[in-house]
């Protein structure tokens, strides 16, 4: 009997073109998920062939599936839970020798394996030929040319799962081949180092290296027989730009300019798109409010729903909404053009003074216009750990626009002194990006340069759309919850309990307790706050102290949501807890330092 449902795999180095191959080969069926504990994401994709079903699970980019980074963790995870049928190896052919050192890691599976050889058309421009049919002779495996751009394998690889009955049919040649050397793995042992494992993760450098040797020896090897050049080398159409790219200053310069032009698009995006989305769900809100009136008793719980839905779903459709699409968007071109690990080199000298790597920068950036998408744009650090650094320091330090016009006008009213607080804020990002570089070492990482690329519109697309799916499914309903818990909290008073310890918020913080209420207030919105000072009687030091605190304290209602959507509840409880003892430690330090 046939096999009715097929699971593949798709497995590859970084900046191979996976996306776009995966993109050729299924069209834009994509179930994404986040894996547990991590920021990484993996999607599911269909096809329909012959009348069975082939699910292929695309994975993120590798260089080891033995690495103890997060990526190559999930990799052997999925390998785990979902018990391939086949293993889909997409290999870059213009960096043959780099990429078979992880086919080889791959062929230890003992799994049915297909190689793509993705960029063939590339190699041929290179004046470059691999014999393919060598290379299958050599690794024991089938092998495709295969080129993403012009669909050229593509009708190879569907008469090949078309003839799919069992992996009998996928293996060319006996894996325990005599021109290869083969390894064991291990996959259900806990630290079996006799050979290579899967769950040694923490003493895979050591456990590894000469595993690594002799991988990386066969590839140079096998890479070496297959390829040969056949003619001059061509000049590709982007050779020059990438050069211009590739410079140091000049290039930092372009890409900078290319960091504005997102940036601004960003911000001029939601400022377009709120009155019209405004607009369209008004009538919508006007509605839920009527009806949840009208089969809900009058009351405390009627009054709160009434406010409390209504709210929890324009809130994400004014703001949420559009700053996913667009940052969704521009990551996808940054990373399909070859463009976001030249803002990674371009920027690592600055990221490194702070403690976390260059991406970090292009985040914060963005926080300083919302930084609701810049939560989502921290995707780019290389590490949960590096994540958790940027998003802190958003959450915590980085004001948004809407904050800094709203702050603007409260220092304006009270003549507060703006280089205090523009100093604390400056003074506190050092000093907590500091501490948290020395609480989480900062890895050193090797940057590869892919060539530049022009961008597949139809892949752009997919990715898009693959990030801005999590919207509906979790942050809308999480936020619709959120905004219902915390209308209870501020309706039941228990704010107002603040507003009786003026003797203390003067004592300790050096301004009265409405303007401490004003603090607590900016875990809804922060530039609700600043509102809520205007109306008060303070001095010129009281503001400047409230302002500070303000602008040192928590994370708004949005940022919230995408955190625990992003870095999970766990992360989200520390980076609140840092952020009370940073507006309070500020608060206490200049009233005791301000005259």
């Amino acid at each position: 009997m046939g096999v009715i449902s097929v699971k593949i795999i798709a497995i590859g180095n970084p900046n191979v073109g996976k996306s776009a191959v995966l993109n050729r080969l299924t069209g834009s069926q994509i179930f994404v998920s986040n894996y547990a504990g991590t920021s990484v994401e993996t999607c599911k994709t269909k096809m329909i062939i012959a009348g069975r079903e082939f699910y292929i699970y695309d994975t993120p980019g590798v260089y080891s599936i033995f690495s103890v980074a997060d990526e190559a963790r999930v990799v052997r995870e999925l390998l785990e839970e979902e018990q391939a049928d086949i293993i889909l190896n997409i290999v870059d052919a213009s960096n043959l020798e780099r990429n078979l050192v992880l086919t080889n890691e791959l062929l230890t599976l003992g799994k049915p394996l297909i190689i793509l050889l993705n960029q063939i058309d590339m190699v041929r421009s290179l004046g470059m030929n691999i014999d393919v049919k060598l290379l299958a002779q050599r690794l024991g495996c089938l092998v495709i040319p295969f080129s993403a751009t012009s669909g050229e394998g593509f009708f190879e690889f569907i008469k090949t799962m078309e003839e799919y009955i069992g992996p009998k049919n996928i293996s060319k040649t006996d894996h325990n081949d005599k021109n290869r050397k083969t390894y064991t793995i291990n996959l259900n042992s806990e630290h079996n180092c006799s050979g290579n494992c899967f769950r040694c993760s923490d003493h895979t450098g050591d456990c590894m290296s000469e595993a690594d040797l002799q991988r990386a020896e066969e590839a140079r090897r096998t890479s070496k027989m297959v390829s040969k050049r056949v003619s001059a080398r061509q000049k590709m159409r982007l050779d020059k730009i990438e050069r211009i790219y590739d410079r140091p200053v000049l290039g930092s310069f372009l890409l900078l300019i290319i960091a504005y032009l997102g940036f601004y698009t960003l911000l001029k995006f939601i400022d377009l798109s709120e009155g019209p989305i405004n607009m369209l769900l008004h009538p919508l809100g006007l509605f839920i409010e009527t009806f949840i009136e009208n089969i809900l008793p009058v009351g405390w719980l009627s009054s709160i729903f009434a406010k409390a839905i209504p709210e929890g779903l324009i809130i994400p459709f004014t703001i949420i909404m559009p700053a996913m699409l667009v940052v969704g968007f521009f990551m996808a071109i940054l990373e399909d053009t070859g463009l976001l690990p030249r803002y990674s080199v371009a920027l690592e000298r600055v990221g490194s003074l702070f403690g976390f790597s260059g991406q970090g920068i292009i985040p914060l950036a963005i926080g300083f216009g919302c930084r609701t998408p810049a939560i989502v744009a921290s995707r780019i650090m290389p590490n949960q750990a590096q994540r958790f650094i940027v998003v802190t320091l958003l959450s915590i330090v980085i004001p948004c626009s809407a904050t800094l016009g709203v702050l603007a006008a409260v220092i304006a009213a009270f003549n507060a002194s703006l280089p205090v607080i523009i100093g604390t804020m400056l003074l506190v990002f050092a000093i907590l990006s500091s501490i948290l570089s020395r609480l989480i070492p900062r890895e050193e990482y090797i940057y590869e340069l892919p060539p530049l690329r022009v961008p597949l519109i139809s892949n752009v697309i997919n990715k898009t759309n693959m990030r801005f799916t999590g919207f509906f499914t979790e942050v809308l309903p999480l936020l619709l919850v959120m905004n219902i818990g915390i209308r209870m909290l501020m309706d039941s008073g228990a704010l107002e309990y603040f507003r009786g310890m003026d003797g203390f918020s003067r004592a300790l913080f050096g301004i009265p307790a409405e303007a401490l209420v004003a603090v607590l207030i900016t875990i809804f919105q922060r530039y609700l706050a600043p509102i809520v000072l205007i109306n008060l009687p303070l001095t010129s030091r009281e503001a400047t102290i409230a302002i500070a605190m303000i602008a040192l304290s928590l994370p708004c209602l949005p940022a919230i949501v995408m955190t625990i959507r992003e870095l999970g509840l766990k992360n989200l409880v520390k980076i609140i807890a840092m952020g009370l003892a940073t507006s309070f430690t500020v608060g206490f330090l200049l009233n005791l330092l301000l005259p």
